[in-house]
């Protein structure tokens, strides 16, 4: 059983969208999976499961959980356990740092975006995590040129990135508001984009 984690230190990142997307691709993988919404206040990923379910679409198994110790018990159910973890700093989030294979942290190409995802992946290797899997992904971005700074600048870090990045893009918007995952919109081009990203995803597990 694998567990991976979708975290970040502020909301709008993509946070949720990505933890969707991988989990409906790989329910569709027949991989047994649990998406953990671990932000109760907000329930994004709960409650984009219902829009799911009454559009129709392909179910996907999520549960809120109040407390991130009441995912652990529920491990050996499923054989890949993707947790979206609550958009801030937590004590949940050093829990779910150290159970998980792998944390990954969306950022935009902002400053205020980047900033502090470099901090919290810095707290989270000084209380003793692993770098090793710690994995930024860059999401919203507008254009190459704006990648490519990005990518320069996280060189500095130390930290690894992910080798594809997604743009901003109104179709994933729609997808989201209709209950699909970011994968399923019917532009082939950026569909087979946001697949791409996701298979880099899993190589790594």
């Amino acid at each position: 059983m694998l567990i991976l984690a979708f975290i970040s230190q502020k909301g709008g990142v993509g946070k949720s969208t990505l933890a969707q997307a991988l989990a409906v691709e790989t329910t569709r993988q027949k991989i047994k999976t649990l998406l953990a919404d671990c932000d109760p206040q907000q329930s994004t990923s709960y409650k984009w499961m219902q829009l799911r379910k009454e559009n129709g679409l392909s179910a996907i198994n999520c549960q809120v959980f109040q407390q991130v110790k009441d995912i652990w018990p529920l491990s050996k159910q499923y054989d890949l356990i993707i947790i979206d973890g609550p958009a801030r700093t937590s004590k949940g989030t050093y829990e779910i740092a150290q159970r998980a294979n792998l944390l990954i942290q969306p950022t935009s190409a902002t400053r205020a975006d980047l900033e502090p995802a470099v901090r919290e992946f810095n707290s989270l290797v000084k209380q003793g995590i692993s770098s090793k899997k710690l994995t930024l992904l860059l999401n919203n971005l507008i254009t190459p040129a704006e990648e490519k700074a990005t990518r320069t600048y996280l060189k500095l870090t130390n930290y690894h990135c992910l080798p594809y990045a997604l743009c901003a893009r109104a179709s994933y918007r729609q997808a989201q508001n209709e209950g699909k995952s970011i994968s399923e919109i019917s532009y082939r081009g950026l569909s087979k984009q946001v697949k791409k990203l996701l298979d880099s995803i899993l190589e790594i597990l």
